[in-house]
């Protein structure tokens, strides 16, 4: 029933009462008094839920939502993985080719001593063969002054076939040595060849062996993403799953508590409260009999019908209380 349903009521009841046109004024603080104490007598009261029982509300013991303890891709970046299995490489791509180079100078150095063997081996013989036809002068001069013809024609002769000879045994010496060298320098040229050969296949190997590398770690870090985010996903499932169902608990609860309060709402009015909440109800309307009994009735009447926070206070009693007025003289 609504206020404005109940005062008609109060009206109808009590025809002849002149109910609205009492002065209420002079008690006006004194109402103001009285409901500022039965508020307080109902704010002491601390209602249970459910006969016998008290009353946990799950908006209070289930938490708004659960933390869960997401996981973090804490490994490099695409950029990361590529700069660190670079630098990786290069360096054992740089001690590899230094390995090459080295066992090439070494293969390289071993042709060098051989030419400068041949070389100086080549000298001594020329050396020896300037001795050998110096030698061969002093005789040839020896001879014809033992003779007495170190002054004729036979001299000359006998000096430049000489000279020729020792001319011609130096060319084949000299033609000897440069065929050696060239041999050497060839050998030395297919020799740098092959370590260039060796150091582009290990560059080519090296650059493969990144590349792989590179497109497995990857396709590892992807998988490693991929699977945190499907973890991370479920999580947050189960945060929505558990939204949802905290809010379904709640609301079923609450629909059975109006259904529990209604039910018990209608066994009060049918028989009355009970216990405490009798024993508040009746303290409350104790104060407002009292207080509404020591006026005449038609104030008292006026200033019920006027107080829109009297049923609230007093439930149940409201009537009583009206009824026990009404019969006043």
């Amino acid at each position: 029933m609504t206020w404005n349903e109940f005062k008609q009521k109060v009206k109808d009841f009590f025809v002849g009462e002149k109910v609205g046109q009492a002065d209420t004024s002079k008690y006006a603080e004194d109402e103001k008094a009285l409901n500022d104490k039965l508020k307080e007598i109902a704010d002491s009261y601390k209602p249970t839920y459910e006969p016998g029982k008290g009353y946990e509300d799950l908006s209070d013991l289930l938490p708004e939502k659960v933390e869960f303890e997401y996981r973090e891709y804490e490994g490099d970046d695409e950029e990361g993985i590529k700069t660190n299995t670079s630098q990786k490489y290069n360096e054992l791509l740089e001690a590899d080719s230094k390995i090459t180079s080295d066992k090439y100078d070494t293969k390289v150095g071993e042709v060098e001593n051989k030419k400068q063997s041949a070389s100086e081996e080549s000298a001594l013989k020329a050396e020896a063969l300037d001795k050998k036809y110096e030698e061969v002068e002093k005789a040839i001069i020896n001879g014809l002054i033992q003779r007495g013809l170190y002054n004729s024609s036979i001299k000359s002769s006998q000096t430049k076939a000489n000279e020729d000879a020792k001319d011609y045994e130096l060319k084949e010496l000299s033609d000897d040595l440069n065929k050696k060298l060239s041999t050497y320098d060839a050998q030395i040229e297919k020799l740098r060849g092959e370590e260039n050969v060796a150091l582009e296949q290990l560059d080519l190997s090296y650059a493969q062996k990144i590349q792989n590398e590179i497109a497995s770690l990857i396709e590892k870090r992807n998988k490693e993403i991929q699977s945190i985010d499907d973890y991370n996903n479920k999580l947050k499932e189960k945060e929505l799953q558990y939204i949802e169902d905290r809010a379904k608990a709640i609301e079923e609860q609450l629909a059975q508590r109006l259904k529990d309060e209604q039910y018990i709402k209608a066994l009060e009015n049918k028989n009355g409260y009970a216990g405490e909440k009798a024993e508040n109800y009746s303290q409350r309307y104790d104060l407002a009999f009292e207080f509404y009994n020591s006026m005449p009735k038609s104030v008292a009447l006026q200033m019920i019908n006027d107080n829109k926070q009297l049923q609230e206070y007093l439930g149940n009693y409201f009537g009583k209380l009206v009824t026990a007025i009404g019969k006043k003289d």
